[in-house]
């Protein structure tokens, strides 16, 4: 937005009230420019407006805003719930099978489960079981979320770890019998 359009609507801002209470004037000044005034020019003669009048557009009425709806917050039932084993951000190198330990305080309540999560999609759920196997997990990147769940399927705690799973794919021969150093042919003259 320029400062040319800025300031025309500053001016037409405050002329309105200006229009409503008195007479605008037109005159022309010395070096050809339109000149628009409230109060008329006692050196030269102005012209005088006429406006339209105003055309007042009521304001649309407001409905009362919808409250929000109340969430009580639940109370805290674990006060520690980590997935112990593979730490966050951890490198896993060749590894067939992966235990995942998570560590749950108070222990898990009767009526809730827990599952666990690889990249979102759901591969265990035990109702005490903390320990879990993952089998032939693919190399890259990969989110470990465990989840406390309760008898209609509501998360009632969450936890992730990133995982790094790294996997040897080429293994270059090694020889169990490497040749053996057979020095050249050297023969030992007699000094003279």
């Amino acid at each position: 937005m320029d400062i040319k359009t800025v300031l025309a609507g500053l001016f037409l801002a405050l002329a309105i009230p200006l229009v409503e209470a008195a007479t605008i004037y037109k005159t022309v000044d010395d070096n050809g420019n339109i000149v628009f005034t409230d109060s008329q020019p006692s050196d030269q003669p102005g012209e005088t407006i006429d406006l339209r009048p105003l055309t007042a557009i009521p304001s649309v009425p407001t409905s009362k805003p919808i409250p929000a709806p109340v969430t009580v917050p639940r109370k805290k039932q674990y006060s520690r719930f980590i997935i112990s084993q593979p730490g966050n951000n951890v490198t896993l190198r060749n590894q067939e099978t992966i235990t995942v330990k998570l560590a749950v305080s108070p222990r898990v309540q009767f009526g809730h489960s827990v599952r666990l999560r690889l990249n979102g999609a759901l591969v265990a759920e035990s109702r005490r079981q903390l320990t879990f196997e993952l089998k032939e997990v693919d190399r890259g990147s990969h989110t470990l979320t465990a989840e406390i769940i309760d008898s209609r399927q509501q998360v009632i705690e969450s936890t992730s770890n990133n995982i790094f799973v790294h996997r040897t794919i080429f293994t270059p021969e090694v020889s169990i019998d490497p040749p053996r150093f057979t020095p050249p042919d050297v023969r030992i003259l007699p000094s003279r």
